[in-house]
């Protein structure tokens, strides 16, 4: 049995956004209050409920990793990111439940942002962005055996280049600080964590 149990939950807002498949429902904002059975206190904080988002890097014929350039309204600038997309959910119960699996949404999500579809994707982790006020997971693919497509950008998304960086470079922008997204952070580390650096010439 839960030491915790909800007794209110309000939603206060919903992020809904126009997209090639209709109006999607983001994610909601809820205030909720939860009692603490071992001490007999209540309490109430602000949750973001997510259905979780499914990040990429996408890994070219010479091994090189694709990044895209991202304009990003909150920031009113640009970010070098790995493509990556919310999952598509429903709301159930004051919370946002995935009607598609991660690995779905990665595929698509991929082929949307840069146009590349993948013949394989890999799962790499997953992980939580910011649990102390959100639920939302990150899901880390790598996808291979790229075929050049055509992009297909939702209303309002602005990708402003996609081009492809070796290990090293994607290494020096890190140092740089002109890698600066934690979801591409964090995708991009592990993956070189998994791979070893190619062999210099001597």
């Amino acid at each position: 049995m839960s030491r915790f149990i909800w007794q209110s939950v309000k939603t206060e807002y919903r992020e809904e956004r126009p997209s090639h498949h209709g109006t999607e429902l983001r994610w909601i904002l809820n205030i909720e209050t939860m009692l603490d059975t071992e001490i007999g206190k209540t309490t109430t904080r602000g949750v973001v409920r997510h259905p979780g988002i499914a990040v990429i890097a996408p890994i070219l014929d010479d091994g090189r990793i694709a990044i895209m350039r991202q304009y990003r309204y909150s920031l009113d600038g640009e970010l070098w990111e790995l493509p990556a997309g919310t999952l598509n959910g429903r709301e159930v119960n004051g919370r946002m439940v995935a009607t598609e699996s991660p690995i779905e949404c990665a595929g698509r999500e991929l082929l949307e942002e840069t146009g590349f579809e993948a013949g394989r994707i890999e799962p790499l982790l997953d992980c939580y962005t910011m649990p102390g006020s959100n639920d939302e997971v990150i899901h880390v693919f790598a996808a291979h055996d790229l075929t050049k497509r055509e992009q297909s950008l939702d209303v309002g998304e602005v990708i402003l280049e996609v081009r492809g960086f070796t290990r090293d470079e994607i290494m020096g922008m890190i140092r740089k600080g002109e890698i600066r997204d934690a979801k591409t952070i964090v995708g991009l580390l592990f993956l070189f964590s998994q791979t070893q650096p190619a062999a210099k010439n001597a």
